[in-house]
């Protein structure tokens, strides 16, 4: 499809420019027309390479030419043949008679061409130019920049670079995202051990988003690595009120957490047991199965998963169902419920686990940022029969 709308591309801009050739320069007519046919030529012999060429040399840039060469280079830079593209673009940016306006369109397509090529440093050196301009060019010069800092893992800049942006209808996205880089940078320094710097970093996380669930399970996360075991729990309960669907994601941390306090079990399981009336999410359910055997025996603890089962079915839940009662089995008993395990291990084997809420994104582990279409805090685990 793309294929075809580039040839019709170059065969119309070819044809514009023969025209325009023949217009305002009645002399070179006969070259230029030659130039037009021999581009069809190229085209119809399958050698686009040698018609965007062709079409290059031979349709002059000005004023009424230009968006058909920035049309052919973004359509290039969709079909991933970005050498073309960048081509494309800096031969229009050989022509100085062009007006401002259209010379810093061209170098923000430029600069995207370059990121996506992966010259990151190329990009860098020409949006930061482009930063010095104002209105839309500024605006998405800065997006650019901040995808590039993203892409670096320069935390410190990226948030420098979201406090700009953070204006207007975006601001509550962009502190959304600022957020996410604090945290990023607050994990990074709590593996170097560096907790006191870590801990200004979640404040800072914080003073951009407080709402943000992710800063609660850091929280905890430093608390733990300090020993300060009551005070991880107070975080990462408050994950519940936060967004109740990632508190999955903190159970490990807040069973460890429990483990190690002088806090009572019953805390933990009325908190669990809030929390499963507002999302119906297995791993609770498994969670405080371990509650119960502890004191009312594996045949209470079958009953409370397959009740939960009854209206919120998950292969999960039924593989630990089986589990449960396979011990018990003899003979064929148990051999069927061997094959019935095998068979749901098999159905979610290869199913994600995790999709982002913006864009449909799915993937196999949690991830903070979705790599598909950017955004932060979108991506939570799959509720249904094949996920929690």
């Amino acid at each position: 499809m793309d294929n075809w709308l580039l040839y019709v591309l170059i065969v119309g801009a070819i044809g514009i420019g023969w025209w325009m050739g023949r217009r305002e320069r009645v002399k070179s007519s006969e070259v230029t027309g030659n130039n037009y046919y021999q581009g069809l030529n190229y085209l119809l012999n399958e050698e686009p390479d040698r018609a965007v060429a062709t079409f290059i040399e031979d349709l002059e840039v000005n004023k009424d030419t230009l968006e058909t060469h920035l049309a052919l280079g973004s359509l290039l830079r969709r079909r991933g043949e970005l050498e073309k593209a960048v081509i494309v673009h800096e031969n229009i940016l050989k022509h100085q008679h062009l007006d401002k306006d259209s010379i810093l369109t061209v170098q923000l397509e430029l600069a995207q061409d370059y990121l996506l090529a992966g010259l990151l440093d190329r990009a860098e050196d020409l949006l930061l130019q482009l930063c010095q301009e104002t209105g839309h060019i500024r605006t998405e010069s800065l997006k650019l920049m901040l995808e590039i800092y993203e892409r670096e893992r320069e935390w410190h800049r990226a948030a420098e670079i979201g406090e700009l942006l953070a204006v207007g209808d975006d601001s509550e996205k962009y502190e959304r995202f600022i957020s996410h880089y604090y945290c990023e940078i607050a994990q990074e320094l709590l593996k170097l051990k560096r907790n006191e710097e870590a801990g200004q970093a979640i404040s800072d996380a914080i003073g951009h988003d407080a709402g943000n669930p992710r800063v609660s399970l850091v929280q905890g996360q430093l608390a733990v690595a300090e020993g300060r075991f009551n005070d991880a729990i107070t975080c990462l309960m408050r994950i519940k009120d936060q967004d109740a669907t990632y508190v999955p994601e903190s159970l490990d941390l807040l069973v460890q957490a429990y483990q190690q306090s002088d806090k009572p079990v019953e805390g933990l399981k009325h908190y669990l047991t809030e929390c499963l009336e507002l999302t119906p999410s297995i791993s609770i359910v498994l969670q405080l199965a371990d509650i119960f055997r502890e004191t009312q025996g594996d045949e209470a603890v079958a009953k409370f998963i397959a009740n939960h089962l009854k209206h919120n079915p998950t292969i999960r839940g039924l593989t630990q169902l089986i589990d449960m009662h396979i011990d018990n089995a003899q003979g064929v008993s148990k051999q069927n419920l061997s094959i019935l395990r095998s068979f749901a291990e098999a159905l979610v084997a290869d199913k994600p686990a995790y999709r982002c809420k913006s864009c449909g994104f799915d993937g196999k582990k949690m991830r903070w940022h979705c790599p598909s279409c950017k955004s932060w805090g979108t991506i939570a685990p799959i509720f249904g029969l094949e996920g929690e």
